[in-house]
C-alpha cells in the first residue's frame, strides 16, 4: 500500500476525517502522517492519530505561524509531544521566505531549534522551503535552509524536502545532504519539476499529498486528500518508465527506511490493512 508522507487531515471538519481515511484506504494508501503546524496543532494531530489507526502524527512549527521568536516553553512543548508513541517524524518544520512571511530571524531560531528536538527523539525531519524572490532579498529560503541542514548535521536524522518544487541542482543538494525528495500533485503539471522526477534515485522518492482544507475551492469534491496519491505515482511511473506498482513498492519501502525505528509501526499497520 501506499505512504502518504505529509498531509493535513486532522485540520478538517472531525465529521470528515473518518471519510477522509476511509478513501484514502479504498485508495490503497494505508497509512497518513498527519502534520502539526503549530503546538496546538500538533496535540490534535497527534489525537487524531490516536483515533485511527492507519494516522501518524508529526509535530512542528510551520515557519509561517511564528507569531513571536518561539519560546522555551514551546519548545519544551514540543518535546514532550514528540515523545508519544503516535509521532514518527518531526513535521512541519523549515523556511518560508514568502511576501507576508514571518521574520526571518524567528523563522532560522524556530527551524534550527526543532531540528535538535528531532535529535533528542532520534526523528527523522519534514521539512517546508519556499520563497519569494524580489531585488532587494540577497538571501533565498534556500540558502538559509542549506546552511541550518548543514550546521546541525540534520542530514544525520534522514528526512524529507516536502512538497518539493524546485529544480534539479537544488533538489541534488538536498540528495547529497542525506534527503529524499517528496513529490505531491504538482508534479502532474510542474514542468520544473520533470528532470528531478526523472534523475532522483530511486531509493529516495516518496510520495504524499499536503492535504488540507482547501476552502477556496468552492467544490469540496475537488479538495486534495490522501486518496490522490494515486494521481502522483501514475505521473511518477509514467516519467520514470515503470509502472504504479513499482512505484508504489519503491516509495512504501523508501517511507519506512525514512521512519528509522518507528517503521515498526507503520508496517505493521500496512500488513494488517492489505489484509482486510
Amino acid at each position: 500500500m501506499f505512504i502518504d508522507t505529509h498531509a493535513h487531515i486532522h485540520q478538517h471538519a472531525p465529521e470528515e476525517t473518518g471519510d477522509i481515511v476511509d478513501r484514502a484506504i479504498a485508495a490503497s494508501v494505508g497509512a497518513i502522517l498527519t502534520a502539526g503546524t503549530t503546538v496546538e496543532d500538533s496535540q490534535k494531530a497527534i489525537d487524531m492519530a490516536v483515533q485511527f489507526e492507519n494516522v501518524f502524527a508529526g509535530v512542528g512549527v510551520h515557519p509561517t505561524d511564528l507569531e513571536r521568536s518561539i519560546t522555551a516553553t514551546d519548545l519544551s512543548k514540543l518535546s514532550h509531544l514528540a515523545a508519544s508513541p503516535q509521532v514518527v517524524v518531526m513535521s512541519e518544520i523549515g523556511i518560508d521566505h514568502q511576501e507576508k512571511s514571518p521574520n526571518k530571524e524567528w523563522q532560522a531560531e524556530s527551524f534550527h531549534a526543532q531540528i535538535n528536538i528531532a535529535r533528542k527523539h532520534k526523528l527523522p525531519i519534514v521539512f517546508h522551503i519556499r520563497e519569494y524572490q524580489d531585488d532587494y532579498d540577497a538571501r533565498s529560503a534556500r540558502d538559509d535552509a542549506i546552511s541550518i541542514l548543514k550546521e546541525t548535521n540534520a542530514g544525520e536524522l534522514g528526512g524529507t524536502a516536502h512538497y518539493f518544487q524546485g529544480k534539479w541542482a537544488f533538489a541534488k543538494e538536498l540528495l547529497d545532504l542525506g534527503f529524499n525528495i517528496s513529490f505531491a500533485k504538482t508534479l502532474t503539471h510542474k514542468i520544473d519539476l520533470v528532470e528531478t522526477a526523472i534523475n532522483t534515485p530511486e531509493d529516495r522518492i516518496l510520495l504524499e499529498t499536503d492535504a488540507y482544507p482547501q476552502t477556496f475551492k468552492k467544490n469540496r469534491a475537488k479538495w486534495t486528500e490522501p486518496k490522490d496519491i494515486s494521481f502522483v505515482a501514475e505521473k511518477l511511473a509514467a516519467l520514470r518508465g515503470t509502472t504504479v506498482e513499482a512505484i508504489q513498492k519503491t516509495t512504501t519501502s523508501n517511507a519506512l527506511d525514512m521512519l528509522g525505528k518507528r517503521a515498526s509501526i507503520v508496517e505493521t499497520v500496512l500488513k494488517s490493512t492489505s489484509r482486510s
